[in-house]
């Protein structure tokens, strides 16, 4: 998970304003919303998420059914249907089963929870994570809001395709770039994994 920064597209900003339903959880479906989702979407993995799953870190693709407009504080249920047109509220999450947006939002039981949540607009990730050479995602200083952030998305997953085992095969590879600069590995790798790749390099470094 890494820190975002949000801001509103005026066509976002236009397309809302013409929104006339009665009901503000209704809004998403209405035309004039649903006719700028793409774009939407598109903007905010462009300029606001480097092309990442704003949770999990992993690379999205241009397949529009690989990934989702999340709304981090649930519209559906009578949660936050206030939230429902907040542009602060919506992130970019992939598709994948098991994690992510889809799991957080199956097992989310009540407003309270979110209080629970790392929010990546609002707060620092980085204040609230660390990785092992394991690959493995821990909460920082017992921190039990990190602890209950990794379980709702599921972020340290052991299942085929997960996440730990493919952060535990970047620390084999960055143990061999030690004479890189972090700027460096960040090119020689990807875009995906910074947070879990800047901390990790720190830790050799310091060896």
């Amino acid at each position: 998970m890494f820190k975002i920064s949000k801001n509103e597209p005026p066509f976002f900003t236009v397309a809302k304003s013409k929104v006339s339903l009665p009901l503000v959880s209704s809004a998403w479906e209405s035309t004039e919303i649903e006719s700028i989702r793409p774009k939407l979407r598109e903007h905010i993995l462009l300029y606001e998420q480097n092309l990442l799953c704003v949770y999990c870190e992993k690379e999205i693709d241009d397949n529009p059914k690989n990934s989702n407009i999340d709304h981090f504080r649930l519209k559906a249920g009578h949660l936050f249907p206030q939230r429902t047109l907040d542009y602060k509220n919506l992130v970019v999450s992939c598709n994948a089963k098991g994690r992510c947006s889809s799991y957080k939002d199956k097992h989310i039981k009540s407003k309270s929870d979110y209080e629970k949540i790392v929010n990546p607009v609002d707060e620092n990730p980085d204040e609230y994570f660390d990785y092992l050479l394991t690959g493995e995602i821990v909460a920082l200083s017992a921190s039990a809001k990190a602890e209950f952030t990794i379980d709702i998305f599921n972020l340290g997953r052991r299942e085929s395709d997960n996440l730990t085992q493919t952060r535990k095969q970047i620390t084999e590879a960055l143990i061999y770039c030690n004479n890189l600069s972090l700027d460096e590995i960040y090119s020689e790798f990807g875009n995906e994994y910074h947070s879990f790749i800047k901390i990790i390099y720190n830790k050799i470094q310091e060896q």
